[in-house]
């Protein structure tokens, strides 16, 4: 990719030219290599089509974790408790 490719890459994709300037790395590796553009873009593109996080799936599947160590826990301390009895 040359350079002017990667100008008209920035002008149809504005939002990519801004990730890219987030990151003084990427600048300086477009800079260095226009070819690595291309690779960027491949890569910015699949994290934009990821689409939005899933927070009500992360909200309930955190909900059943916590039930269950809480579960966990209560069996622990009961078998701490039968050993303390045990012991005396």
């Amino acid at each position: 990719m040359k350079k002017k490719e990667v100008r008209r890459l920035f002008k149809q994709n504005p939002d990519f030219e801004a990730w890219v300037r987030e990151d003084s790395s990427r600048v300086s590796a477009i800079r260095a290599n226009p070819s690595t553009a291309d690779e960027l873009f491949k890569r910015w593109n699949a994290r934009k089509n990821r689409g939005p996080i899933d927070f009500q799936g992360i909200t309930e599947k955190t909900k059943r974790a916590s039930e269950m160590l809480t579960n966990v826990q209560s069996i622990m301390e009961m078998m701490a408790e039968y050993n303390k009895k045990r012991m005396q």
